[in-house]
Protein backbone atom coordinates (compact mmCIF):
# COMPACT_ATOMS: atom_id res chain seq x y z
CA UNK A 1 0.00 0.00 0.00
CA UNK A 2 1.47 3.38 -0.88
CA UNK A 3 0.73 6.26 1.44
CA UNK A 4 -0.17 9.27 -0.01
CA UNK A 5 1.22 11.31 2.69
CA UNK A 6 4.34 9.97 2.61
CA UNK A 7 4.94 12.76 -0.07
CA UNK A 8 3.49 15.62 1.40
CA UNK A 9 5.17 18.79 1.67
CA UNK A 10 7.59 17.86 -1.77
CA UNK A 11 6.96 20.61 -3.78
CA UNK A 12 8.37 19.24 -6.86
CA UNK A 13 6.46 15.76 -7.16
CA UNK A 14 3.00 15.18 -7.09
CA UNK A 15 1.75 11.80 -5.60
CA UNK A 16 0.65 8.87 -7.35
CA UNK A 17 -2.34 7.18 -6.06
CA UNK A 18 -2.13 2.90 -5.87
CA UNK A 19 -5.15 1.82 -5.62
CA UNK A 20 -4.90 -1.81 -3.88
CA UNK A 21 -7.58 -4.12 -4.18
CA UNK A 22 -9.92 -4.37 -1.28
CA UNK A 23 -9.10 -6.14 2.04
CA UNK A 24 -10.89 -9.04 2.73
CA UNK A 25 -11.97 -7.65 6.62
CA UNK A 26 -11.98 -3.81 6.58
CA UNK A 27 -10.42 -2.60 9.87
CA UNK A 28 -12.11 0.48 11.55
CA UNK A 29 -9.98 3.83 10.16
CA UNK A 30 -8.80 5.03 13.57
CA UNK A 31 -5.32 7.75 12.74
CA UNK A 32 -5.92 7.26 9.31
CA UNK A 33 -8.22 8.22 6.18
CA UNK A 34 -9.19 4.81 3.58
CA UNK A 35 -10.24 6.35 0.08
CA UNK A 36 -12.03 4.22 -2.07
CA UNK A 37 -12.48 4.35 -6.12
CA UNK A 38 -15.34 3.04 -7.38
CA UNK A 39 -15.90 2.72 -11.19
CA UNK A 40 -20.09 3.11 -11.96
CA UNK A 41 -20.40 1.93 -15.20
CA UNK A 42 -21.35 -1.29 -14.67
CA UNK A 43 -25.03 -1.82 -15.14
CA UNK A 44 -24.27 -5.82 -14.39
CA UNK A 45 -23.26 -5.07 -10.77
CA UNK A 46 -25.70 -2.23 -10.17
CA UNK A 47 -28.43 -4.04 -11.10
CA UNK A 48 -27.64 -6.90 -9.21
CA UNK A 49 -26.53 -4.45 -5.63
CA UNK A 50 -29.92 -2.70 -6.44
CA UNK A 51 -31.50 -4.61 -3.73
CA UNK A 52 -29.30 -3.54 -0.76
CA UNK A 53 -30.86 0.03 -1.43
CA UNK A 54 -33.68 1.52 0.58
CA UNK A 55 -37.42 2.55 -0.47
CA UNK A 56 -36.19 6.14 -1.01
CA UNK A 57 -33.34 5.53 -2.24
CA UNK A 58 -35.20 2.89 -4.98
CA UNK A 59 -37.92 5.56 -5.43
CA UNK A 60 -34.84 8.41 -6.49
CA UNK A 61 -33.00 6.31 -8.21
CA UNK A 62 -36.50 5.76 -10.36
CA UNK A 63 -36.66 9.85 -11.05
CA UNK A 64 -33.53 9.95 -13.07
CA UNK A 65 -34.43 11.00 -16.50
CA UNK A 66 -31.51 9.04 -18.12
CA UNK A 67 -30.52 5.29 -17.22
CA UNK A 68 -27.17 5.72 -17.34
CA UNK A 69 -27.64 8.40 -14.43
CA UNK A 70 -29.89 6.08 -12.66
CA UNK A 71 -26.91 3.32 -13.25
CA UNK A 72 -24.51 5.39 -11.77
CA UNK A 73 -26.56 6.09 -8.55
CA UNK A 74 -27.55 2.89 -7.60
CA UNK A 75 -23.86 1.75 -8.25
CA UNK A 76 -22.55 4.00 -6.22
CA UNK A 77 -25.38 3.69 -3.13
CA UNK A 78 -24.97 0.21 -3.35
CA UNK A 79 -21.02 0.57 -3.14
CA UNK A 80 -21.21 3.23 -0.02
CA UNK A 81 -23.62 0.40 1.77
CA UNK A 82 -21.18 -2.43 1.52
CA UNK A 83 -18.24 -0.58 2.10
CA UNK A 84 -19.49 1.14 5.17
CA UNK A 85 -20.89 -2.73 6.33
CA UNK A 86 -17.33 -3.83 6.32
CA UNK A 87 -16.52 -1.10 8.88
CA UNK A 88 -19.76 -1.73 10.78
CA UNK A 89 -20.38 -5.13 10.67
CA UNK A 90 -24.00 -4.54 9.29
CA UNK A 91 -25.90 -5.91 6.57
CA UNK A 92 -25.25 -3.44 3.77
CA UNK A 93 -29.16 -3.25 3.58
CA UNK A 94 -30.07 -2.64 7.37
CA UNK A 95 -27.70 0.69 7.20
CA UNK A 96 -29.99 3.67 7.99
CA UNK A 97 -29.23 7.18 6.76
CA UNK A 98 -30.34 10.61 8.00
CA UNK A 99 -29.90 13.55 6.15
CA UNK A 100 -28.52 16.91 7.29
CA UNK A 101 -29.99 20.44 5.89
CA UNK A 102 -27.92 20.77 3.16
CA UNK A 103 -28.57 17.06 2.09
CA UNK A 104 -25.57 15.63 3.08
CA UNK A 105 -26.18 11.88 4.39
CA UNK A 106 -25.05 10.65 7.63
CA UNK A 107 -25.06 7.64 9.34
CA UNK A 108 -27.77 7.14 12.48
CA UNK A 109 -26.07 7.51 16.09
CA UNK A 110 -27.30 4.29 17.33
CA UNK A 111 -25.44 2.24 14.44
CA UNK A 112 -22.81 4.17 14.77
CA UNK A 113 -21.12 4.06 18.17
CA UNK A 114 -18.07 4.86 17.40
CA UNK A 115 -18.92 7.89 14.81
CA UNK A 116 -17.78 6.89 11.33
CA UNK A 117 -17.39 9.30 8.69
CA UNK A 118 -17.58 9.23 5.28
CA UNK A 119 -18.21 11.83 1.99
CA UNK A 120 -18.78 10.33 -1.28
CA UNK A 121 -18.09 12.14 -4.46
CA UNK A 122 -19.20 11.48 -8.45
CA UNK A 123 -18.41 12.68 -11.64
CA UNK A 124 -19.67 11.37 -14.65
CA UNK A 125 -18.27 7.68 -14.23
CA UNK A 126 -16.40 7.54 -11.32
CA UNK A 127 -16.86 8.04 -7.76
CA UNK A 128 -14.37 8.43 -4.80
CA UNK A 129 -15.59 7.43 -0.79
CA UNK A 130 -13.93 8.36 2.25
CA UNK A 131 -13.93 7.32 5.27
CA UNK A 132 -12.58 7.96 8.57
CA UNK A 133 -13.39 8.49 12.10
CA UNK A 134 -12.00 11.00 14.25
CA UNK A 135 -12.40 14.44 12.35
CA UNK A 136 -14.59 15.93 9.61
CA UNK A 137 -13.38 15.00 6.20
CA UNK A 138 -14.59 16.18 2.52
CA UNK A 139 -13.48 14.03 -0.99
CA UNK A 140 -14.08 15.80 -4.55
CA UNK A 141 -13.73 14.18 -8.41
CA UNK A 142 -14.40 16.28 -10.98
CA UNK A 143 -13.45 14.88 -14.77
CA UNK A 144 -11.90 17.82 -16.76
CA UNK A 145 -13.42 19.39 -19.60
CA UNK A 146 -11.90 21.57 -21.82
CA UNK A 147 -15.18 22.75 -23.10
CA UNK A 148 -15.33 24.69 -20.31
CA UNK A 149 -14.87 28.77 -19.96
CA UNK A 150 -12.59 28.58 -16.74
CA UNK A 151 -12.05 32.07 -16.67
CA UNK A 152 -15.66 33.65 -16.29
CA UNK A 153 -15.84 30.73 -13.68
CA UNK A 154 -12.63 31.33 -11.90
CA UNK A 155 -13.99 34.87 -11.74
CA UNK A 156 -17.42 34.06 -10.13
CA UNK A 157 -15.97 31.51 -7.66
CA UNK A 158 -12.61 31.47 -7.01
CA UNK A 159 -10.83 34.38 -4.67
CA UNK A 160 -8.02 36.89 -5.34
CA UNK A 161 -5.25 35.17 -4.64
CA UNK A 162 -6.67 31.97 -6.71
CA UNK A 163 -7.39 33.80 -9.66
CA UNK A 164 -4.07 35.55 -10.17
CA UNK A 165 -2.46 31.76 -9.24
CA UNK A 166 -4.04 30.18 -12.51
CA UNK A 167 -3.24 33.57 -14.15
CA UNK A 168 0.49 32.92 -13.74
CA UNK A 169 0.15 29.71 -15.06
CA UNK A 170 1.28 28.60 -18.78
CA UNK A 171 -1.43 28.08 -20.94
CA UNK A 172 -1.02 24.37 -21.16
CA UNK A 173 -1.94 24.06 -17.10
CA UNK A 174 -4.74 26.46 -17.28
CA UNK A 175 -7.64 23.45 -17.27
CA UNK A 176 -5.74 21.09 -15.22
CA UNK A 177 -4.88 24.20 -12.75
CA UNK A 178 -8.54 25.01 -12.76
CA UNK A 179 -9.57 21.27 -11.65
CA UNK A 180 -7.17 21.46 -9.33
CA UNK A 181 -8.04 24.53 -7.67
CA UNK A 182 -11.91 23.61 -7.91
CA UNK A 183 -11.76 19.74 -6.19
CA UNK A 184 -9.37 21.38 -3.66
CA UNK A 185 -12.33 24.24 -2.83
CA UNK A 186 -14.99 21.84 -2.67
CA UNK A 187 -13.47 18.89 -0.45
CA UNK A 188 -12.73 21.81 2.17
CA UNK A 189 -16.05 23.20 1.89
CA UNK A 190 -17.57 19.50 2.18
CA UNK A 191 -15.19 18.83 4.83
CA UNK A 192 -16.34 21.93 7.03
CA UNK A 193 -20.02 20.76 6.39
CA UNK A 194 -21.26 24.76 5.05
CA UNK A 195 -21.03 24.00 1.70
CA UNK A 196 -21.72 27.36 -0.27
CA UNK A 197 -22.78 28.86 3.12
CA UNK A 198 -18.95 29.56 3.38
CA UNK A 199 -18.11 32.13 0.81
CA UNK A 200 -16.38 30.99 -2.00
CA UNK A 201 -13.91 34.52 -1.60
CA UNK A 202 -13.56 33.90 2.05
CA UNK A 203 -10.51 31.41 1.56
CA UNK A 204 -7.49 30.16 -0.90
CA UNK A 205 -6.22 27.07 -1.90
CA UNK A 206 -3.13 26.75 -4.20
CA UNK A 207 -3.71 26.27 -7.73
CA UNK A 208 -0.87 24.43 -9.76
CA UNK A 209 -1.99 20.93 -10.37
CA UNK A 210 1.23 19.22 -10.30
CA UNK A 211 2.05 20.52 -7.15
CA UNK A 212 1.33 19.68 -3.51
CA UNK A 213 -2.17 21.29 -2.78
CA UNK A 214 -2.63 23.31 0.29
CA UNK A 215 -4.93 25.54 2.22
CA UNK A 216 -3.40 29.18 1.68
CA UNK A 217 -5.45 31.00 3.62
CA UNK A 218 -8.96 31.41 5.51
CA UNK A 219 -10.29 35.24 5.91
CA UNK A 220 -6.48 36.40 5.31
CA UNK A 221 -5.28 34.23 8.12
CA UNK A 222 -2.11 31.65 6.31
CA UNK A 223 -1.65 30.33 9.79
CA UNK A 224 -5.38 28.58 9.86
CA UNK A 225 -4.38 26.23 6.72
CA UNK A 226 -1.79 24.44 8.38
CA UNK A 227 -4.28 23.26 10.60
CA UNK A 228 -5.91 21.57 7.61
CA UNK A 229 -4.38 18.51 5.42
CA UNK A 230 -5.07 17.84 1.91
CA UNK A 231 -3.93 15.63 -0.73
CA UNK A 232 -4.92 15.28 -4.50
CA UNK A 233 -5.24 11.77 -5.86
CA UNK A 234 -4.74 10.31 -9.09
CA UNK A 235 -7.87 8.18 -9.52
CA UNK A 236 -7.48 7.49 -13.43
CA UNK A 237 -6.60 9.72 -16.22
CA UNK A 238 -9.15 12.63 -17.10
CA UNK A 239 -9.86 13.30 -13.96
CA UNK A 240 -8.93 15.57 -10.38
CA UNK A 241 -9.85 14.10 -7.17
CA UNK A 242 -9.16 15.82 -3.51
CA UNK A 243 -9.68 14.99 -0.40
CA UNK A 244 -9.43 17.52 2.65
CA UNK A 245 -9.18 16.80 6.57
CA UNK A 246 -9.28 18.92 9.54
CA UNK A 247 -5.94 18.34 11.11
CA UNK A 248 -1.94 18.95 9.95
CA UNK A 249 -1.37 15.65 8.93
CA UNK A 250 -3.38 12.11 7.78
CA UNK A 251 -2.09 8.80 6.46
CA UNK A 252 -4.18 7.87 3.60
CA UNK A 253 -4.94 4.37 2.13
CA UNK A 254 -6.52 3.58 -0.95
CA UNK A 255 -8.95 0.58 -2.29
CA UNK A 256 -10.29 0.04 -5.41
CA UNK A 257 -13.34 -0.92 -5.37
CA UNK A 258 -14.48 -2.73 -8.68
Amino acid sequence: MKEVSALAGNPKLRPHTSWSQAPSTAAFPTGRVDVWRVRLDEPATAGAQGSVLSPDEIARASRFHFEKDRIHFTQCRSALRAILAGYLAIPAAEIRFEYLTNGKPRLRAEQNPHVLQFNVSHSANMAVIAVGSEHRLGVDIEKIRSDVDTASLAERFFSLRERAGLQALPDRLRVPGFFACWTRKEAFLKATGDGLSFPLADFSVTTHPDLDPELEEINGNTEAGKLWFLADLSVVDGFRATVALDRCHSRLETYSWN
